[in-house]
């Protein structure tokens, strides 16, 4: 039965991470394998301020950040390789297109950032493919957007099953049939008119529990550089600890809060062909990873914390005291979707409605902009969100001691509150 392994940019920042990559896949080699990558280390966010510069047309920082972004590809390649390896000339190939791509962006911001973006995946994946073939890996590379298939929702795409699996067969199949590992980019797909999509930020998870729902994979692999699920950030809390068990169902509400481990559309498809999904150590292989399945036994045996920085709070009152009602909400709602706001919490009174979300400053003065003609508007900025399921009273007292609580809601499993 098929197997599906995700690998992280943060794992592949340099070559000694392709190395590993390649040495933690020999042992599959003769088992249907499908290698699924992100953008090397940062790349993405390398991408997203190259695209801001366009934007703004600053030319000389623009060309300075495609050097300084190619020239890390290049060391990568030359330390793998050699300075004369074709892989060099492929990458050039690539920055070439990347650039005039810059040149010719769309007038829809979003559908831009997709095709800009998704150049990181390229990336990868092209050096990894390199690097397979020289360690004789039986590869084959196949473009992902030859096999997602998407609606036009550009930056958070949803995924056109029927499509997808056709392309699957197609594509896909006949390779594993072949006894040879496929290589493809996460995070990317194409929609009906063969635009570039992406499936959202980390959505290279999301591409592997596809590929694996679709062929009934047996399980599915993530490698990450922690040593499985933790129940709570290791770089926030020293003495967080490992989950060896959580089941699909506690897996989605941690996603839904904000943890940062697993995407928050992964769980749906395995959990409706009950594939277990193994968070791996890819730093210590030989630890025993964290498993997702359908098994709830220890959901509720260890708190988890999960923090989410540069919060913004927006108060949204009605101007005459009228109640904030289904016609109100039905507007609200639709300017947050317009603007592809995520709201992480959410509190509603008579004649004021509350919401808190990610701050991001273009997204937050176009929604002031956009709601200010029917409601009055006041936000705070700076705010930390802190979410804990299955809390106790003591673990509460500790987190927000000495903390501005701005909003607080609590249910019998989840407490989340808003502090500065």
């Amino acid at each position: 039965m098929t197997k599906v392994f995700k690998f992280g940019g943060a794992l592949m920042k340099d070559a000694e991470g392709i190395r590993k990559v390649a040495l933690l896949i020999k042992p599959f080699v003769n088992d249907p394998l499908i290698v699924v990558v992100s953008a090397l280390g940062k790349t993405t966010n390398n991408l997203e301020e190259i695209l801001q510069l366009s934007l703004d047309k600053k030319n000389r920082e623009l060309d300075n950040a495609l050097a300084k972004l190619k020239q890390k590809h290049i060391h990568i390649i030359d330390q793998l390789f050699g300075e004369t390896h074709t892989c060099n000339k492929k990458l050039s190939e690539l920055f070439e297109k990347l650039d005039q791509e810059l040149k010719d962006l769309s007038s829809d911001p979003y559908l831009s950032y997709d095709r800009i973006v998704s150049y990181g995946e390229k990336f990868s994946s092209l050096i990894l493919n390199e690097f397979f073939k020289q360690e004789k890996l039986p590869c084959r590379p196949v473009d992902a957007r030859s096999i997602i298939s998407t609606d036009n929702n550009y930056t958070s795409a949803k995924v056109n099953w029927e499509k997808t699996r056709k392309n699957v067969s197609a594509y896909v199949l006949p390779i594993l049939n072949t006894g040879k590992l496929m290589l493809t980019e996460g995070f990317i797909g194409s929609d009906s008119t063969g635009y570039t999509t992406t499936l959202g930020r980390e959505g290279s998870d999301f591409t592997a529990a596809v590929l694996a729902n679709i062929l009934d994979a047996k399980e599915v692999s993530i490698w990450k550089d922690v040593p499985g699920l933790m129940n709570a950030d290791p770089n926030r809390f020293d003495d967080s600890i490992k989950l060896d068990q959580i089941s699909y169902h506690e897996a989605i509400e941690l996603a839904f809060y904000g943890a940062s481990v697993i995407h928050p559309k992964t769980i749906q498809p395995l959990q409706q062909k009950n594939i277990p999904l193994f968070v791996r150590s890819f730093p210590d292989p030989d630890t025993n990873p964290s498993i997702i399945s359908k098994d709830t036994s220890m959901d509720d045996k260890v708190h988890k914390i999960i923090v989410k920085d540069k919060q913004v709070l927006l108060s949204i009152n009605s101007r005459d005291l009228s109640f904030i009602a289904e016609d109100h909400l039905t507007n609200i709602f639709r300017t947050f979707s317009r603007y592809k706001i995520h709201i992480n919490l959410m509190q509603h009174s008579a004649v004021s409605f509350s919401v808190c979300f990610d701050s991001d400053k273009d997204k937050l003065e176009a929604i002031l902009n956009d709601l200010n003609n029917d409601f009055l508007l006041k936000y705070n900025d700076g705010l930390q969100l802190i979410t804990i399921r299955h809390y106790s009273e003591e673990i509460i007292r500790k987190l927000v001691k000495n903390r501005e609580v701005f909003l607080e809601q609590k249910s019998r499993s989840t407490i989340q509150v808003l502090v500065k």
